[in-house]
């Protein structure tokens, strides 16, 4: 499968209903008899890889992927894997960074050209494209008769791992490793095993099959870049360097004839302990953070205890203090390690997000911490089932109106209830009983509910959602569509101020722009510093809109503000065309759920000019956006 089809089928694996041909076109932006064609490349895919599933197409309904039993984690799991490789333009740009970083030179156009197989006006377009992406990272290509990466040497390699790292590794294992091994003889290679192993004895517990590749392949970029002579120099150690550490140096130098430094050895300790960030229970036990991230875990918890009236579970302060361990060394290694469930935080899990950040924000170590974004989001995951235990988002209390037997108005009270823990069904009522209160405007009994669910339509005023007498699992998905909308018995609205900015072509001086205009219009009273790290720790980039939603001090009325911007900045390889802000008056904090969720309709109903796909859209979401500003 190429790209296209790739998207076509998880557009397919997402949708549970027939949707037409057009739809699909529309969705991926070819033509009705493209996605015919692809439809029939894809049913090949599934039948090459032992899938069972297909894809069934029916006159006037269109088409929808029937999946076999059990195979639907399977296959996520397989695009997830390949979509990155099906890309046009992965192993194009991933040859030339390892070429860049970690190939003798000198290199030129026309060199590059050839070692990545593709044409010389190609190459020069990828080298203005990594000319974007490096903007505020302190690293840059220099172009002219020589091309190289210019820039701090832990940074580059902290760049590089990011890089790599931001996609499966299964695509980067068989497609981007063999070019890192090409030059390794196989002596070498069981040497770099036998260092594996030893780092693994050393710090006491067996890594990962991700862990030690991830540290394996660190290994062989820092020989390679000792190799051709950039060796790091005047990097602080993060902590002190190990016996185990110090020696290992010793053997690298004795093994490939260079010289390994005592920064080098301690920038490899901190990416042995990157490496570690995936953990069993068993290891959680056993591990204990060290004494500035348990400090910092220690500030979390108080905050959140003095925030919501309950103490966090003993359980969580362990978690905790090692991811904050973890986010610290990552952030002096430079080094990005994405968190795949950032956009399902930040954007599906809004209301949440905005509730523990109006706390985590004001925490003082953490805010001086300046952790990564997905280090930042990898602290909210953990707090999140502790956010449900205190009740702090908003319940929403059901009124199931009946016209139908006993069975019946049980069976939906238990199905609707199981569905989430932010409903309650509080009543049982009769139909002719809402009919007569809202026939009486000063009627109380309506005051008891925020909406009511029935098995028929209702002729009234009031929120409600109709269900069919099978309460499956499309009348439960109706419902929680439906009820975040409505605050206080009525739909919930947002003061919405849309504003046209022209900006400069670079990502420093849009933030300044947008808050002087927020500052003029008395919308917020941040301080520039303060608005930036709020974007840069809470703000994604969905297509092409920056987004951010915050709820806290500074903001000095509840609104959504969304600036279409002229010539907007590039942010993360691809041409910002929006910023979309929901700022929420700390009073307002327990509307949450509707808010946001009234925000993520506007963002789909009135989103960004041009958010139709681009060659510049690639390494979404990478990379993080404190680079960008």
């Amino acid at each position: 499968m190429n790209a296209r089809q790739g998207s076509l089928l998880r557009a397919l694996l997402n949708e549970a209903e027939y949707k037409t041909c057009a739809w699909y076109a529309h969705l991926l932006g070819c033509s009705e008899k493209t996605v015919r064609t692809d439809v029939k490349a894809i049913d090949g895919f599934l039948r090459h890889e032992g899938f069972a599933s297909c894809v069934s197409r029916r006159r006037g309904s269109g088409l929808r992927l029937v999946l076999a039993a059990h195979e639907a984690n399977r296959l996520s799991r397989l695009l997830d894997e390949s979509e990155a490789a099906m890309h046009p333009r992965f192993e194009r740009l991933c040859r030339e960074l390892v070429v860049l970083t970690c190939t003798p030179g000198p290199h030129t156009v026309e060199s590059l050209t050839r070692a990545v197989f593709t044409n010389k006006q190609q190459m020069q377009s990828d080298l203005h494209w990594w000319q974007r992406v490096l903007v505020g990272r302190g690293l840059a290509v220099r172009t002219g008769r020589r091309i190289e990466f210019v820039g701090a040497e832990w940074t580059q390699r902290g760049f590089l791992m990011s890089v790599l790292f931001s996609f499966p590794p299964q695509a980067v294992r068989r497609r981007i490793e063999p070019l890192l091994l090409d030059a390794a003889s196989g002596c070498d290679q069981r040497f770099f095993d036998r260092c594996i192993e030893e780092v693994q004895d050393n710090l006491g517990f067996t890594l990962s099959s991700n862990a030690r590749w991830q540290l394996g392949v660190y290994l062989r970029i820092m020989v390679a870049r000792i190799q051709m002579g950039h060796v790091i120099a005047d990097r602080p150690l993060t902590g002190e360097l190990s016996g185990f550490f110090a020696s290992l140096g010793n053997r690298l130098s004795r093994h490939f004839g260079i010289a390994v430094n005592e920064a080098e050895m301690g920038l490899l300790q901190d990416m042995a302990n990157c490496c570690t960030w995936q953990w069993s229970a068993e290891l959680m036990e056993r591990y204990e953070p060290n004494d500035r991230a348990r400090a910092m875990a220690a500030d979390i918890a108080a905050a959140c205890e003095a925030a919501f009236g309950e103490p966090v579970p003993a359980s969580l302060i362990r978690p905790l203090g090692i991811l904050v361990e973890s986010g610290l060394t990552r952030r002096a290694c430079g080094l990005v390690v994405q968190n795949p469930n950032e956009l399902a935080v930040k954007y599906d899990s809004m209301d949440g997000m905005c509730l523990l950040s109006s706390v985590l924000c004001e925490v003082p170590a953490l805010v001086e911490a300046r952790l990564h974004t997905s280090d930042y989001t990898r602290l909210v995951l953990v707090l999140v089932e502790y956010l449900e235990r205190v009740g702090s988002l908003r319940h929403y209390r059901v009124g199931l109106v009946v016209n139908s037997g006993i069975d019946l108005a049980l069976w939906g009270r238990y199905r609707i209830e199981k569905l989430s823990s932010r409903v309650q069904v509080v009543d049982v009522i009769a139909e002719n009983e809402v009919l007569s209160a809202c026939a009486r405007p000063s009627s109380p009994l309506l005051d008891r509910f925020d909406f009511l669910v029935s098995f028929e339509p209702l002729p009234v005023d009031f929120p409600s959602v109709t269900i069919s007498s099978l309460v499956d699992e499309r009348d439960l998905e109706r419902i929680v569509e439906a009820i975040p909308l409505w605050r206080r018995g009525r739909e919930a609205q947002v003061p919405c101020e849309r504003v046209r900015l022209t900006v400069p072509a670079t990502p420093s001086a849009l933030l300044p722009t947008v808050h002087r205009d927020l500052v003029a219009s008395g919308a917020v009273s941040l301080g520039l510093e303060r608005f930036r790290w709020l974007v840069r720790t809470l703000g994604f980039i969905r297509e092409r809109s920056l987004v951010l939603a915050w709820c806290g001090e500074g903001v000095e009325r509840t609104a959504v503000h969304l600036y279409d911007l002229d010539g907007g900045p590039q942010l993360a390889g691809k041409r910002c065309a929006q910023v979309a802000l929901l700022l929420v008056h700390p009073d307002d904090r327990g509307d949450l759920t509707p808010l946001t969720e009234r925000f993520k309709r506007l963002l789909e109903s009135q989103g960004a000019e041009g958010t139709e796909a681009a060659e510049d859209d690639f390494f979404p979401g990478f990379p993080e956006l404190r680079g960008a500003f």
